[in-house]
């Protein structure tokens, strides 16, 4: 049997705004603007740039712009680089759009990847679950169960 209180009225409005606090408070990850160590090796940094600088800068950006919103956080890349991953050979050089250019980057890449370095953690809100509650939930349900199961 449900008994009505006066404190009712009270409750259940806080414990609904704490649920949209919860649900719409979180953290965004994106890869930081500063390239990672493990992604460009070179044993003196000169005060210009050299050419495999410039070729590494120039993936690093392409990651930011094109692979970190098509593999977020925590999601594995594939094994091969996707058509996305690429820079301007007319900008950098014939050697920059080589394929076996491409591919070792987009190997230094997933190198990088999972590291905490890499990544810039930036807490906000963001009400996108509104759109669609039923798959933002379940995505909610799986992301939690990851962080907590620590996979």
């Amino acid at each position: 049997m449900f008994v009505r209180r006066h404190t009712d009225k009270l409750l259940i409005p806080i414990g609904i705004l704490i649920l949209l606090v919860v649900v719409s408070f979180h953290p965004k990850h994106h890869l930081c603007s500063e390239m990672p160590e493990g992604f460009f090796h070179e044993e003196h940094r000169a005060k210009k740039p050299s050419q495999g600088e410039r070729i590494a800068w120039a993936y690093w950006e392409a990651a930011q712009m094109e692979i970190q919103w098509r593999y977020p956080y925590s999601h594995p890349l594939p094994t091969d680089p996707p058509p996305e991953f690429r820079v301007d050979a007319a900008a950098l050089g014939p050697m920059a759009s080589d394929p076996a250019t491409r591919l070792l980057y987009w190997h230094r890449l997933q190198q990088v990847w999972f590291a905490p370095e890499s990544w810039k953690s930036e807490y906000g809100w963001s009400f996108e679950w509104v759109g669609s509650p039923v798959e933002s939930g379940a995505q909610w349900i799986k992301e939690e169960f990851a962080r907590l199961t620590g996979g």
